[in-house]
Protein backbone atom coordinates (compact mmCIF):
# COMPACT_ATOMS: atom_id res chain seq x y z
CA UNK A 1 0.00 0.00 0.00
CA UNK A 2 2.80 2.39 0.87
CA UNK A 3 4.46 1.63 -2.48
CA UNK A 4 1.39 2.85 -4.39
CA UNK A 5 1.55 6.35 -2.84
CA UNK A 6 4.86 7.39 -4.49
CA UNK A 7 3.60 6.04 -7.86
CA UNK A 8 0.37 8.06 -7.59
CA UNK A 9 2.30 11.18 -6.66
CA UNK A 10 4.57 10.71 -9.69
CA UNK A 11 1.59 10.33 -12.02
CA UNK A 12 0.04 13.54 -10.65
CA UNK A 13 3.30 15.39 -11.17
CA UNK A 14 3.51 14.22 -14.80
CA UNK A 15 -0.10 15.29 -15.47
CA UNK A 16 0.55 18.70 -13.92
CA UNK A 17 3.68 19.19 -15.99
CA UNK A 18 1.85 18.25 -19.19
CA UNK A 19 -1.00 20.62 -18.37
CA UNK A 20 1.44 23.46 -17.81
CA UNK A 21 3.16 22.76 -21.10
CA UNK A 22 -0.16 22.75 -22.95
CA UNK A 23 -2.09 25.50 -21.21
CA UNK A 24 0.01 27.29 -18.63
CA UNK A 25 2.89 28.41 -20.85
CA UNK A 26 2.62 32.00 -22.21
CA UNK A 27 3.27 32.50 -25.91
CA UNK A 28 6.87 33.28 -26.69
CA UNK A 29 8.22 35.69 -29.26
CA UNK A 30 9.19 32.69 -31.35
CA UNK A 31 5.63 31.44 -32.02
CA UNK A 32 4.87 30.99 -35.72
CA UNK A 33 1.88 31.41 -38.00
CA UNK A 34 1.29 29.04 -40.90
CA UNK A 35 -0.79 29.69 -44.02
CA UNK A 36 -1.07 28.56 -47.63
CA UNK A 37 -1.24 30.60 -50.80
CA UNK A 38 -0.11 30.78 -54.40
CA UNK A 39 3.04 32.33 -55.84
CA UNK A 40 2.29 35.51 -57.81
CA UNK A 41 4.50 37.93 -59.71
CA UNK A 42 4.38 41.31 -61.42
CA UNK A 43 3.81 40.71 -65.14
CA UNK A 44 3.27 43.02 -68.08
CA UNK A 45 1.53 42.23 -71.36
CA UNK A 46 3.57 44.26 -73.83
CA UNK A 47 2.16 45.41 -77.17
CA UNK A 48 2.61 48.14 -79.74
CA UNK A 49 0.90 51.51 -79.32
CA UNK A 50 0.35 51.58 -83.08
CA UNK A 51 -1.19 48.95 -85.38
CA UNK A 52 0.88 47.28 -88.07
CA UNK A 53 2.73 44.21 -89.28
CA UNK A 54 5.35 42.71 -86.98
CA UNK A 55 8.84 42.79 -88.48
CA UNK A 56 10.84 41.15 -85.68
CA UNK A 57 10.36 39.52 -82.28
CA UNK A 58 13.77 39.28 -80.66
CA UNK A 59 12.90 37.46 -77.40
CA UNK A 60 12.12 33.77 -76.98
CA UNK A 61 10.05 32.36 -74.13
CA UNK A 62 12.25 31.97 -71.08
CA UNK A 63 14.75 34.56 -72.25
CA UNK A 64 16.03 37.11 -69.75
CA UNK A 65 16.00 40.74 -70.86
CA UNK A 66 17.32 43.92 -69.32
CA UNK A 67 15.40 47.15 -68.92
CA UNK A 68 15.52 49.06 -72.21
CA UNK A 69 16.19 46.02 -74.42
CA UNK A 70 14.39 45.96 -77.78
CA UNK A 71 11.92 43.06 -77.77
CA UNK A 72 9.89 43.51 -80.97
CA UNK A 73 9.47 45.94 -83.86
CA UNK A 74 6.87 46.75 -86.52
CA UNK A 75 7.52 47.23 -90.23
CA UNK A 76 8.09 51.00 -90.51
CA UNK A 77 8.65 51.48 -94.27
CA UNK A 78 5.47 53.55 -94.61
CA UNK A 79 6.31 55.58 -91.51
CA UNK A 80 9.79 56.31 -92.85
CA UNK A 81 8.25 57.69 -96.05
CA UNK A 82 5.82 59.84 -94.07
CA UNK A 83 8.70 61.21 -92.02
CA UNK A 84 10.68 62.09 -95.13
CA UNK A 85 7.69 64.03 -96.49
CA UNK A 86 7.19 65.81 -93.16
CA UNK A 87 10.87 66.80 -93.02
CA UNK A 88 10.68 68.20 -96.56
CA UNK A 89 7.67 70.33 -95.62
CA UNK A 90 9.52 71.57 -92.57
CA UNK A 91 12.56 72.62 -94.60
CA UNK A 92 10.31 74.48 -97.07
CA UNK A 93 8.57 76.35 -94.25
CA UNK A 94 11.89 77.29 -92.66
CA UNK A 95 13.25 78.58 -95.98
CA UNK A 96 10.19 80.77 -96.49
CA UNK A 97 10.53 82.17 -92.99
CA UNK A 98 14.22 82.97 -93.51
CA UNK A 99 13.37 84.79 -96.74
CA UNK A 100 10.77 86.95 -95.01
CA UNK A 101 13.02 87.72 -92.04
CA UNK A 102 15.93 88.81 -94.22
CA UNK A 103 13.78 91.22 -96.25
CA UNK A 104 14.27 92.20 -99.89
CA UNK A 105 17.39 91.22 -101.81
CA UNK A 106 19.60 93.93 -103.39
CA UNK A 107 18.41 92.82 -106.83
CA UNK A 108 14.78 93.38 -105.84
CA UNK A 109 15.58 96.85 -104.52
CA UNK A 110 17.40 97.75 -107.74
CA UNK A 111 14.49 96.47 -109.82
CA UNK A 112 11.97 98.54 -107.80
CA UNK A 113 14.09 101.71 -108.16
CA UNK A 114 14.42 101.16 -111.91
CA UNK A 115 10.65 100.80 -112.17
CA UNK A 116 10.23 104.17 -110.44
CA UNK A 117 12.66 105.85 -112.84
CA UNK A 118 10.88 104.37 -115.85
CA UNK A 119 7.47 105.40 -114.54
CA UNK A 120 8.71 108.97 -113.92
CA UNK A 121 10.06 109.18 -117.48
CA UNK A 122 6.73 108.06 -118.91
CA UNK A 123 4.94 110.57 -116.71
CA UNK A 124 7.22 113.37 -117.95
CA UNK A 125 6.60 112.38 -121.58
CA UNK A 126 2.86 112.29 -120.95
CA UNK A 127 3.00 115.77 -119.37
CA UNK A 128 4.86 117.21 -122.39
CA UNK A 129 2.38 115.61 -124.79
CA UNK A 130 -0.47 117.06 -122.78
CA UNK A 131 1.00 120.57 -122.88
CA UNK A 132 1.62 120.39 -126.65
CA UNK A 133 -1.82 118.98 -127.37
CA UNK A 134 -3.53 121.69 -125.34
CA UNK A 135 -1.75 124.40 -127.38
CA UNK A 136 -2.68 122.70 -130.62
CA UNK A 137 -6.28 122.26 -129.54
CA UNK A 138 -6.47 125.95 -128.58
CA UNK A 139 -5.26 126.88 -132.10
CA UNK A 140 -7.73 124.51 -133.71
CA UNK A 141 -5.02 122.15 -135.00
CA UNK A 142 -6.39 119.05 -133.17
CA UNK A 143 -9.83 118.00 -132.10
CA UNK A 144 -11.25 117.96 -128.59
CA UNK A 145 -11.31 114.16 -128.70
CA UNK A 146 -7.55 114.05 -129.33
CA UNK A 147 -6.94 116.25 -126.31
CA UNK A 148 -9.07 113.99 -124.11
CA UNK A 149 -7.04 110.94 -125.19
CA UNK A 150 -3.81 112.69 -124.25
CA UNK A 151 -5.28 113.75 -120.90
CA UNK A 152 -6.26 110.15 -120.17
CA UNK A 153 -2.75 108.93 -121.01
CA UNK A 154 -1.33 111.51 -118.61
CA UNK A 155 -3.61 110.29 -115.79
CA UNK A 156 -2.55 106.69 -116.46
CA UNK A 157 1.11 107.69 -116.34
CA UNK A 158 0.55 109.45 -113.01
CA UNK A 159 -1.09 106.32 -111.58
CA UNK A 160 1.73 104.06 -112.79
CA UNK A 161 4.35 106.32 -111.26
CA UNK A 162 2.53 106.31 -107.93
CA UNK A 163 2.31 102.51 -108.00
CA UNK A 164 6.02 102.18 -108.74
CA UNK A 165 6.89 104.42 -105.79
CA UNK A 166 4.57 102.43 -103.47
CA UNK A 167 6.13 99.17 -104.61
CA UNK A 168 9.59 100.58 -103.86
CA UNK A 169 8.43 101.61 -100.40
CA UNK A 170 7.08 98.11 -99.70
CA UNK A 171 10.33 96.50 -100.85
CA UNK A 172 12.36 98.85 -98.67
CA UNK A 173 10.10 98.33 -95.63
CA UNK A 174 10.03 94.54 -95.93
CA UNK A 175 7.19 92.11 -95.15
CA UNK A 176 4.60 92.93 -92.52
CA UNK A 177 4.99 91.39 -89.09
CA UNK A 178 1.76 89.44 -89.64
CA UNK A 179 3.28 87.60 -92.61
CA UNK A 180 6.36 86.72 -90.58
CA UNK A 181 4.22 85.42 -87.71
CA UNK A 182 2.19 83.35 -90.16
CA UNK A 183 5.39 81.87 -91.57
CA UNK A 184 6.59 81.04 -88.08
CA UNK A 185 3.28 79.30 -87.39
CA UNK A 186 3.76 77.21 -90.52
CA UNK A 187 7.23 76.20 -89.30
CA UNK A 188 5.79 75.21 -85.91
CA UNK A 189 3.07 73.14 -87.59
CA UNK A 190 5.65 71.36 -89.75
CA UNK A 191 7.81 70.65 -86.70
CA UNK A 192 4.78 69.20 -84.90
CA UNK A 193 4.12 66.93 -87.88
CA UNK A 194 7.69 65.60 -87.75
CA UNK A 195 7.40 65.08 -83.98
CA UNK A 196 4.13 63.20 -84.48
CA UNK A 197 5.70 60.84 -87.00
CA UNK A 198 8.70 60.34 -84.69
CA UNK A 199 6.34 59.45 -81.83
CA UNK A 200 4.56 56.94 -84.06
CA UNK A 201 7.93 55.46 -85.00
CA UNK A 202 8.86 55.08 -81.34
CA UNK A 203 5.51 53.41 -80.70
CA UNK A 204 6.39 50.87 -83.39
CA UNK A 205 8.93 49.27 -81.03
CA UNK A 206 8.48 47.29 -77.82
CA UNK A 207 11.15 48.00 -75.20
CA UNK A 208 11.42 46.11 -71.92
CA UNK A 209 10.16 48.39 -69.12
CA UNK A 210 12.07 46.39 -66.51
CA UNK A 211 14.54 43.53 -66.26
CA UNK A 212 12.63 40.28 -66.43
CA UNK A 213 11.87 36.97 -68.09
CA UNK A 214 9.71 36.51 -71.18
CA UNK A 215 7.02 34.04 -70.11
CA UNK A 216 4.74 34.07 -73.17
CA UNK A 217 5.41 34.92 -76.81
CA UNK A 218 1.95 35.64 -78.21
CA UNK A 219 2.81 36.73 -81.77
CA UNK A 220 5.31 35.96 -84.52
CA UNK A 221 6.95 38.07 -87.27
CA UNK A 222 4.69 38.68 -90.24
CA UNK A 223 1.48 38.84 -88.20
CA UNK A 224 -0.64 41.98 -88.22
CA UNK A 225 -1.61 43.28 -84.79
CA UNK A 226 -3.88 45.99 -83.48
CA UNK A 227 -2.71 48.71 -81.12
CA UNK A 228 -2.36 47.36 -77.58
CA UNK A 229 -2.63 43.70 -78.56
CA UNK A 230 -0.17 41.63 -76.45
CA UNK A 231 2.92 40.44 -78.28
CA UNK A 232 4.95 39.16 -75.31
CA UNK A 233 4.35 38.80 -71.58
CA UNK A 234 7.22 39.85 -69.33
CA UNK A 235 7.57 38.75 -65.70
CA UNK A 236 9.56 40.63 -63.09
CA UNK A 237 11.41 37.92 -61.11
CA UNK A 238 12.48 40.46 -58.50
CA UNK A 239 8.85 41.09 -57.56
CA UNK A 240 7.30 37.73 -56.62
CA UNK A 241 5.17 37.09 -53.58
CA UNK A 242 2.74 34.72 -51.89
CA UNK A 243 -0.61 36.15 -50.82
CA UNK A 244 -1.90 34.52 -47.65
CA UNK A 245 -4.85 35.21 -45.35
CA UNK A 246 -4.48 35.53 -41.57
CA UNK A 247 -7.41 35.22 -39.17
CA UNK A 248 -8.62 38.39 -37.53
CA UNK A 249 -7.67 37.19 -34.05
CA UNK A 250 -4.08 36.45 -35.14
CA UNK A 251 -3.26 39.37 -37.45
CA UNK A 252 -1.86 41.29 -34.48
CA UNK A 253 1.09 38.90 -34.56
CA UNK A 254 1.99 39.96 -38.12
CA UNK A 255 4.25 42.94 -38.78
CA UNK A 256 5.78 44.57 -41.83
CA UNK A 257 9.25 43.23 -42.47
CA UNK A 258 8.53 40.04 -40.51
CA UNK A 259 10.63 37.15 -41.85
CA UNK A 260 9.02 34.08 -43.34
CA UNK A 261 9.83 30.62 -44.69
CA UNK A 262 8.25 29.47 -47.96
CA UNK A 263 8.02 25.84 -49.12
CA UNK A 264 6.32 24.07 -52.02
CA UNK A 265 5.46 20.47 -52.83
CA UNK A 266 7.80 20.54 -55.81
CA UNK A 267 10.75 21.55 -53.59
CA UNK A 268 10.02 19.76 -50.33
CA UNK A 269 13.61 19.82 -49.12
CA UNK A 270 14.17 23.51 -49.84
CA UNK A 271 13.06 26.47 -47.77
CA UNK A 272 12.93 29.90 -49.40
CA UNK A 273 13.16 33.08 -47.40
CA UNK A 274 10.60 35.86 -47.55
CA UNK A 275 9.32 38.87 -45.67
CA UNK A 276 5.98 40.57 -45.08
CA UNK A 277 5.65 43.66 -47.28
CA UNK A 278 1.93 44.41 -47.05
CA UNK A 279 -0.93 43.87 -44.58
CA UNK A 280 -4.45 44.72 -45.66
CA UNK A 281 -6.02 47.59 -43.75
CA UNK A 282 -9.50 46.07 -43.84
CA UNK A 283 -10.76 42.60 -43.02
CA UNK A 284 -12.62 40.48 -45.56
CA UNK A 285 -14.29 37.11 -45.66
CA UNK A 286 -11.99 34.27 -46.59
CA UNK A 287 -11.88 33.94 -50.41
CA UNK A 288 -14.04 31.17 -51.90
CA UNK A 289 -11.03 29.23 -53.13
CA UNK A 290 -10.39 28.15 -49.51
CA UNK A 291 -11.37 24.50 -49.21
CA UNK A 292 -13.73 24.33 -46.21
CA UNK A 293 -16.93 26.31 -45.72
CA UNK A 294 -16.05 26.80 -42.06
CA UNK A 295 -12.90 28.68 -43.02
CA UNK A 296 -14.68 30.73 -45.70
CA UNK A 297 -17.00 32.43 -43.24
CA UNK A 298 -14.18 33.75 -41.08
CA UNK A 299 -12.90 37.30 -41.26
CA UNK A 300 -9.29 37.42 -42.42
CA UNK A 301 -6.65 39.95 -43.48
CA UNK A 302 -4.72 39.57 -46.72
CA UNK A 303 -0.95 39.50 -46.17
CA UNK A 304 1.61 39.78 -48.94
CA UNK A 305 4.84 37.86 -48.35
CA UNK A 306 7.56 38.81 -50.82
CA UNK A 307 10.01 36.15 -52.00
CA UNK A 308 13.53 37.27 -51.13
CA UNK A 309 15.66 34.13 -51.41
CA UNK A 310 15.10 32.50 -54.80
CA UNK A 311 17.69 33.63 -57.33
CA UNK A 312 17.17 30.43 -59.37
CA UNK A 313 13.48 31.26 -59.95
CA UNK A 314 12.32 27.95 -58.51
CA UNK A 315 9.11 29.57 -57.22
CA UNK A 316 7.16 30.20 -60.40
CA UNK A 317 3.85 32.10 -60.56
CA UNK A 318 0.85 29.87 -60.00
CA UNK A 319 2.68 27.33 -57.82
CA UNK A 320 0.91 26.57 -54.49
CA UNK A 321 3.12 27.41 -51.51
CA UNK A 322 3.09 27.09 -47.73
CA UNK A 323 4.23 30.07 -45.68
CA UNK A 324 5.47 30.12 -42.08
CA UNK A 325 5.66 33.57 -40.54
CA UNK A 326 8.49 33.61 -38.03
CA UNK A 327 8.48 35.43 -34.72
CA UNK A 328 11.28 37.73 -33.66
CA UNK A 329 12.94 34.91 -31.77
CA UNK A 330 13.04 32.43 -34.63
CA UNK A 331 16.06 32.00 -36.83
CA UNK A 332 15.55 32.98 -40.45
CA UNK A 333 17.66 30.21 -41.96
Amino acid sequence: MNRRIPIAIGVLLLVAAAAWLLFGRSPSAGDVLEAAGTVEATTADLGFQAPGRIATVDAEEGARVSAGDLIAKLDVAELDARRAAAVAQLETARAQLRELERGARPEELAQARAAVVAADQKLEEARRDLDRTRRLEAGGAVSREALERVETAHVVAQTQAAQAREQLRLVQTGPRSERIEAARAQVAAAEAMVAQVDATLSNASIVAPFAGVVTVRHREPGETVAAGQPVVTLMNPADRWVRIYVREDRVGRVALGQPARITTDSHRDTEFSGRVVHIASEAEFTPRNVQTEEERVKLVYAVKVQVTGDDALALKPGVPADVVLLGNGDPQD
